[in-house]
């Protein structure tokens, strides 16, 4: 039955999608939690919020499955059964994320969702049902529907039908409670039309032998008793009529705000703290409502490709206030006595005060805290540990850092992959510990902070480390660099091999991961971003991955500059200094250039040796712009500078690039095209330069 247009019903499945996976984390935190502290009552209480609200937004979308199984999960989340099983309520609330999670994607992707069997298992046994074999039992009709199943009879009454509750009970005698179950049913339809039927089907009849219907019918309650009063099945049969909901029936979506709202006020998804008051006190009434309508009126969830289209926007106009700026100093020069000078630069200087506030505004909205993206690792390290038999804790600080959501994504396999690494083979097992003087728990740390323009996200264990002669050693045996390569290399470079493409150091290569394998993914995605990755190592003490990438891939503060016969540009927070130079300061050393930069030997790069066919003038004295990246530095030579500017990323398609060194193109106000050099990728290539003590 289709009780909402199309339009209606994607918009409502979108914001549930949403949602619910804020109540599946929400749930692995409460879970975690119970772990730790078996009976916290507000954890359980904060489960049993989410619950309840995945079943009813579940329900509103018609995902039957996942509302019926939210609603057996809530049986066994009372305080009773809590203090009964204190500690198996935690296996079943990380169970029930899962199971949920796996539901959600079947849902998200229209398959078929599990079945849950592994989850319906826990909560059988911390019910203590009956299994298969046990002795049929009689009970009464509750007839409980699922919100799913009462919007239906809620619409039936909308259309001034009648609607009867029906309850009938087989005969316990039955040989073939599968073929009396579809007889009845075939009595049901004749008699009406079916709202809710419990079972659905004879092979989920419980062993009452008991079926309860919703049904909307134009007859009355005593035809419809002799319509399924089925000769030698049917033993017992109730019809009642349902009374008329005083109320009109609401809209679905307006339903599903209203409990999203709810769950935004209760703390779902959040780390706050309910007042921890007895039922009985609960004073919400008027307030409460009031305070609902507020939450719901101040959360708006836009598409985030509504924002970049406004950020696009803004970097047109950004575009425009350049070809502005160059105009009104061209009327400067030439008209130096006009009166109008000074307007004009009044006006620039106002559009350009609002625009920077207007570029602010767009950049905070992109703007998400890295508290979205380290609240799921809790989990993954709770279960690798458990998995490896190893007792690992993870320390969360800098959470409230923020960064591009879109950027914020693209990290989110990346790290999952080094902390699983740091779990799985950088810490060691218990005993391991001891004996190295360790304590026997290991610990993994997450940190975020600025640095500049960038954002530096650090993983770090107190476990064995790296081991620089294992990684060189595997690197030889795989052909990836010669054994004479491998003496010229410092400790640096010979710790980023394992960035490589099939480089494992580990001896034993688990389901879970291998430490080195698929790093070189890792490294990948981060220099997709243009960022960079810094890795420091101590035998016994641990390892740091530095994960930097910048704030926002939208627009960069750059300097801009000639060489090569071309314009480039660098991003700000990567230029070091800029000095000059003497030809004669640049000597030779293995076929690559290098000068001293006070009492500093570094490689000087000249674009027409990266690539760039242009031919280079030569020139008593040049520029140079040394630029740092991480914990490495590196000259660029250049031939003029141009200064500051900021400047709007545009993405250049594959074809158009010449040089994986151009990360991306801009455009100034007089229409000069600028390419970004990658300053990653740069640093990646001196890394297969044979090192000479040239890199710092």
């Amino acid at each position: 039955m289709t009780f909402f247009p199309d339009d209606r019903a994607s918009e409502l499945r979108d914001l549930f999608f949403e949602s619910s996976a804020e109540i599946v984390q929400a749930m692995n935190e409460a879970g975690l939690v119970l772990e730790e502290h078996p009976g916290d009552e507000e954890s359980l209480r904060r489960v049993r919020r989410a619950v309840h609200t995945l079943k009813g937004d579940s329900a509103a979308c018609g995902f039957r499955e996942l509302s019926e199984l939210a609603h057996d999960l809530e049986d066994v989340l009372t305080p009773e059964s809590a203090r009964e099983n204190s500690g198996l309520v935690p296996e079943v609330v990380l169970a029930a994320a899962d199971t949920f999670h796996e539901m959600l994607t079947a849902y998200c992707s229209k398959l078929q969702p599990p079945a849950g069997g592994a989850l319906r298992e826990h909560i059988q046994r911390l019910l203590h049902k009956p299994g298969p074999l046990g002795h049929k039992t009689s009970r009464e009709a509750k007839f409980e529907w699922t919100e799913y199943e009462r919007l239906i009879i809620a619409e039936a009454f909308q259309c001034g039908e009648v609607v009867y509750h029906v309850a009938l009970h087989l005969d316990p005698e039955s040989l073939l409670p599968a073929a009396a179950f579809a007889l009845v049913r075939k009595a049901l339809e004749g008699a009406g039309k079916i709202l809710a039927l419990h079972p659905e089907s004879g092979a989920t009849l419980d062993q009452a032998g008991l079926i309860e219907t919703a049904l909307s019918s134009e007859k009355s309650a005593d035809w419809i008793r002799q319509r399924c009063r089925v000769p030698l099945v049917v033993t017992n049969i109730s019809v009642d009529k349902v009374p008329q909901p005083s109320s009109a029936p609401r809209d679905l979506l307006e339903i599903l705000l209203e409990s999203e709202a709810a769950a935004v006020a209760a703390g779902i998804g959040k780390s706050t703290t309910d007042a921890a008051t007895p039922h009985g006190n609960d004073k919400s009434g008027a307030n409460g409502t009031a305070n609902l309508a507020h939450a719901a009126e101040n959360t708006l969830r836009v598409d985030a490709g509504r924002i970049d289209t406004v950020m696009n926007l803004v970097g047109e106009l950004i575009i425009g206030k350049s070809m502005l700026h160059r105009t009104i100093a061209e009327f400067e020069r030439r008209f130096a006595k006009d009166p109008l000078r000074g307007k004009f630069s009044d006006a620039l200087a106002f559009q350009s005060r609002v625009l920077g506030e207007l570029q602010k505004s767009v950049m905070k909205i992109r703007m998400v805290p890295v508290e979205q993206l380290f609240r799921r690792f809790p989990r993954i390290v709770r279960d690798v540990a458990r998995q490896r038999n190893k007792d690992v804790v993870l320390e969360i600080a800098g959470q409230n850092t923020d960064l591009d959501k879109s950027i914020l994504d693209a990290l989110a396999e990346p790290l999952a992959h080094l902390v699983r690494n740091a779990a799985d083979h950088g810490i060691e097992s218990a005993e391991e510990r001891q004996k190295l003087g360790k304590p026997a728990r290991g610990t993994i740390r997450l940190d975020a902070y600025h640095e500049g323009d960038q954002v530096v996200i650090e993983i770090s264990d107190d476990g064995r480390g790296l081991d620089r002669e294992k990684i060189v050693r595997r690197a030889i045996e795989r052909g990836i660099l010669t054994s004479e390569e491998a003496t010229r290399l410092n400790e640096s470079e010979a710790l980023h091999l394992i960035f490589t493409p099939g480089l494992s150091t580990a001896d034993e290569v688990t389901e879970i991961s291998g430490r080195g394998v698929g790093l070189d993914v890792v490294h990948s995605a981060v220099e997709s971003l243009k960022g960079s990755i810094d890795l420091d190592s101590e035998p016994s003490k641990g390892a740091t991955f530095r994960l930097l990438v910048p704030l926002t891939l939208a627009s960069i503060q750059a300097l801009l500059f000639h060489a090569a016969g071309r314009l480039y540009a660098v991003p700000l927070g990567s230029v070091v200094e800029i000095t000059r130079i003497h030809e004669n300061e640049i000597h030779r050393v293995s076929d690559h250039e290098v000068f001293q930069l006070r009492k500093q030997v570094l490689t000087l790069i000249r674009l027409d040796r990266l690539g760039f066919k242009e031919t280079r003038e030569k020139s008593k004295r040049v520029f140079v712009v040394v630029i740092g990246a991480g914990n490495r530095q590196f000259g660029l030579a250049v031939d003029s500078l141009m200064g500051e500017e900021e400047l709007v990323i545009k993405a250049l398609e594959d074809e158009l690039i010449t040089s994986p060194l151009v990360s991306g193109a801009s455009i100034l106000g007089d229409g000069t095209v600028v390419l970004i050099l990658n300053v990653p990728a740069v640093v990646s290539h001196l890394a297969r330069i044979p090192a000479v003590g040239a890199i710092a």
